[in-house]
């Protein structure tokens, strides 16, 4: 028996290689419709292959985030790429708390060095990405020293940094922007519950940001009810006035009007 998923007023439905090849992500063009954009992250992708590839089906402007040690990441990001996705690396980094981050966290135990040679195993373990964001990470993001070869790292390698925002005290976003990254933070978890009315509030508080804002950004896992309800949101996306769009687009977005703000500030504060 298949099982269907009514959220508000959206119609009931079913449920249903190597960095060098890497091609980077399109910026939104020019022509775009202005209507307010809206990022959506799937975490945590690569470990159960099953749900990962019900991630993959869904639209292809949805950002999938791999997990390193997840056995078949390197084989699904490269598909999920290849059917439009947009891909980045989701580093397992030290929590406050007793969670298990995985294999090979980033701890603010390790030296320099250490850190370095963790991301980049990491970074191998995952093909054609485009940036990274943290998974788990309370105490980590919190520490500017232990992000430092991190954030330096990114930036060598020209990628940017969505910081998960997993604890109030989080310097990454921060430190990101000093260091030159594209970057932002999340605005919205979807399923920190993952029944089907807590989704479908945290989808609305989505389109409330977005609309006040011009832009959101949501992380999501790969839950059941989570995809579900992205598959039934996502067909009506547009006719509820919104735009789906890759997570680097926000963040570009969101770069100019700082930029904007900032000259703006400038140019009113001369004599």
């Amino acid at each position: 028996m298949s099982l269907s998923l009514r959220l508000g007023g959206w119609p009931a439905k079913p449920i249903g290689e190597p960095e060098g090849t890497k091609l980077k992500a399109a910026a939104a063009p020019e022509a775009m419709p202005m209507l307010p954009a809206i990022a959506i992250v799937i975490d945590d992708c690569g470990v159960d292959e099953a749900r990962t590839r019900i991630a993959m089906a869904l639209p292809a402007a949805m950002t999938l985030a791999f997990l390193p040690y997840g056995g078949a990441s390197s084989s699904l990001s490269h598909q999920a790429h290849m059917a439009g996705h947009e891909i980045i690396v989701h580093l397992p980094m030290e929590p406050k708390g007793g969670e298990n981050p995985g294999p090979m966290p980033l701890t603010e135990a390790l030296s320099a060095a250490e850190i370095t040679q963790r991301l980049d195993w990491a970074l191998s373990r995952v093909s054609d990405y485009d940036g990274a964001n943290n998974h788990m990470g309370s105490r980590f993001t919190a520490s500017r020293e232990a992000l430092l070869p991190i954030m330096h790292e990114l930036s060598v390698r020209k990628l940017f940094f969505l910081d998960s925002r997993t604890t109030a005290e989080t310097q990454a976003e921060k430190l990101a922007r000093e260091m030159g990254l594209l970057t932002g933070a999340r605005d919205i978890f979807l399923d920190n519950d993952d029944t089907a009315p807590a989704v479908e509030r945290e989808l609305a508080s989505l389109e409330n940001q977005a609309r006040s804002r011009g832009s959101a950004i949501a992380i999501g896992h790969p839950h059941a009810q989570t995809l579900a309800a992205l598959k039934i949101w996502s067909e009506e996306v547009e006719a509820r006035g919104f735009r789906l769009v890759p997570l680097r687009v926000v963040l570009e977005l969101r770069s100019r009007n700082e930029q904007k703000t900032a000259t703006a500030s400038k140019v009113a504060h001369v004599p």
